[in-house]
Order: C-alpha cells, then sequence, then structure tokens
C-alpha cells in the first residue's frame, strides 16, 4: 500500500507541474494582460501603467515570471491580489471553510439520495419503481443547475419561507441552526444533481453483482434474503460507486462556482467568480492550482480505497 501511494504521488507531481505552465500560459493570453483592469481608468497614466508593470515583474521573460511564480507558491507565498493588496493566501484562508463545509454537506445529501434511488430499482422489478427512478434520474442529470436553485429559492424561501434564500449566516447570528438554515438549499441543489448521476451507477452496479456467480452460490448455500442483498450484492456494487464519488467530490470541491453565485455562498467559487470579473491574475492562479490539487488528490485517495478494498490493483 505505501509502494502504490509513493507511486501515485510521484505520478502527481508532474501533472501538476503541466497543469500549472498550462494555466500560467493561458493566462498570459487574455486580452490585456494582469494590468487590463487598470486601462480603462482614464485617471491612470502610461507612466503609472509602466511603474506598476515592473514592480510586478510583468516586464521581464514570461518563462521567468512563471519560474519566480512557481518558487512562490511551493514556499507559500502566493504574491498579493491585483484588486485590493491583500495577501492571496488569506483571501483563500478565508473563504476555504465555506466551500469545505458546503462539499461536506452536499456529500451527505448525495449519498442519503444515492443509496435508496440507486438501489431499490435495481431490486424491485415493478416497472413502476424503475421508471420513476430513471424519470428523476434524467431529470436531475438533464435540468440546468442555475435553474433548478433559482426554483428552490423561489418555492422554499420566498414563497414558503421555511429557509434563508442566500448567505452563510443570519446578520447578528451565526448559530449552529442558523448555519445549518443556510446550507440546506445549496447543498440540496450540489447534492442532488450529483446524486442523480452516482444512483445510476449504483444501480447498474447492483443489477450486475445480481447476476454473478457467488450470489447465486450464496443462495444455493441457504443464506438468507438480507445476507445475500447487502453483502454479497450491495457490498461488491458499492466498489466502483465509492471510487466515482471519491472523483466527483474532487469535481465538486474545485467546481461548485455556480452553486456559490446562485446562492451568494461566500466560498472560493463566488471568490473565483470576482477574480474572474477583476482579471486578478494572481487569485486565479492560486485558486486554479488548488482546484487542480483537490482533483488529484481525490483521485489519490479513489485509487488508495480501491486498493484496500481490492488487493489485486497495488502490484
Amino acid at each position: 500500500m505505501a509502494n502504490l501511494i509513493i507511486r501515485r504521488i510521484v505520478a502527481a507531481i508532474p501533472l501538476l507541474l503541466l497543469l500549472s505552465i498550462a494555466v500560467f500560459g493561458l493566462l498570459q493570453l487574455v486580452p490585456g494582460g494582469p494590468l487590463a483592469v487598470y486601462l480603462s481608468n482614464p485617471d491612470v497614466r502610461p507612466e503609472d501603467l509602466e511603474r506598476l508593470r515592473r514592480s510586478l515583474g510583468l516586464d521581464q521573460p514570461v518563462w521567468l515570471q512563471y519560474v519566480r511564480w512557481l518558487r512562490g507558491f511551493v514556499s507559500g507565498d502566493w504574491g498579493y491580489s491585483f484588486s485590493n493588496g491583500q495577501p492571496v493566501l488569506e483571501r483563500v484562508i478565508e473563504r476555504l471553510p465555506a466551500s469545505v463545509e458546503l462539499v461536506a454537506a452536499s456529500v451527505v445529501v448525495a449519498v442519503a439520495v444515492t443509496l435508496p434511488l440507486g438501489i431499490v430499482p435495481a431490486i424491485d422489478r415493478r416497472p413502476l419503481v424503475r421508471s420513476l427512478a430513471s424519470t428523476l434520474s434524467f431529470a436531475g442529470i438533464s435540468l440546468p443547475v442555475f435553474w433548478f436553485g433559482l426554483v428552490l429559492q423561489l418555492v422554499f424561501a420566498l414563497s414558503l419561507g421555511l429557509l434563508p434564500s442566500s448567505g452563510r449566516t443570519s446578520p447578528g447570528d451565526g448559530g449552529l441552526l442558523d448555519r445549518v438554515s443556510h446550507v440546506i438549499l445549496p447543498a440540496t441543489m450540489l447534492g442532488l444533481v450529483h446524486a442523480a448521476a452516482w444512483s445510476r451507477y449504483l444501480r447498474a452496479a447492483v443489477a450486475d453483482a445480481r447476476t454473478q456467480p457467488f450470489v447465486k452460490a450464496a443462495a444455493a448455500r441457504g443464506a438468507s434474503r438480507r445476507t445475500i442483498l447487502w453483502r454479497h450484492t450491495v457490498r461488491p456494487a458499492l466498489l466502483p460507486v465509492v471510487t466515482v464519488v471519491l472523483l466527483d467530490v474532487g469535481l465538486m470541491a474545485a467546481g461548485a462556482v455556480v452553486t456559490e453565485s446562485v446562492f451568494a455562498w461566500p466560498g472560493l467559487g463566488s471568490l473565483f467568480t470576482e477574480a474572474l470579473a477583476r482579471r486578478d491574475y494572481t487569485l486565479l492562479m492560486a485558486l486554479l492550482m488548488l482546484a487542480s490539487t483537490a482533483v488529484v488528490l481525490f483521485n489519490l485517495l479513489a485509487d488508495v480505497c480501491y486498493a484496500i478494498v481490492d488487493p489485486r490493483v497495488r502490484v
């Protein structure tokens, strides 16, 4: 297991390096460059732009700019935000807890919906049950995410008044119940979208596991229906689904931009939107590299979990 983890980490380092080069190069190709936000300001003189370009090291070759950025990023010096001059690392740390909270709540919602929606149709042969499950899955996959979030706000926040429509806490509150009430709608939106896909994986895996010889052998030995269902059918079927879930959690952590924008959630997704609108290059580089690292780490975690369950993949 240790050798597997070491091999995956060694393989991840050049991948992240290549991703950083690609992201840095793409940002350099954006029209206007990092100082584009100042070009539309009539009060900024050309000599001011030139002085700012020299102070930020933008007058140096691109490869040297990248080396300086990489050295600082690895050492924890992520530079300063172009929009307000605040250290990038401080801005990221300030928003990180909200994103972790949202992703964790979304995973709980997604798993709670995935298990019944994936297992019941696979073992219940009634056409109505299967058709209903397929319809719900297709709806979750097909509906636009932002539209679904707006519907949740209209129904549960504006019409019924049961839950807050946006934000992470209420002004002057911030208690546990207040935080839970604020996270329900965005977590439901993000969780149901992923549960729609996860349930289809689980349904197919359970249906395939029921046809395996070891299930028939267990029935021939006189095992109870419950033992056959949970120990010999559902448990093996969860292995590929767990892998898919872990891979998607990395993407969920990296791509909750739409959810955070719809619900004004103060996480890294909304921070990315702000940085993109203001062309805050140092902040964008940090956020994109964090997103890439999250995806790679959850891929590594998926490999480790798979190896724990199935030792054959360790070699």
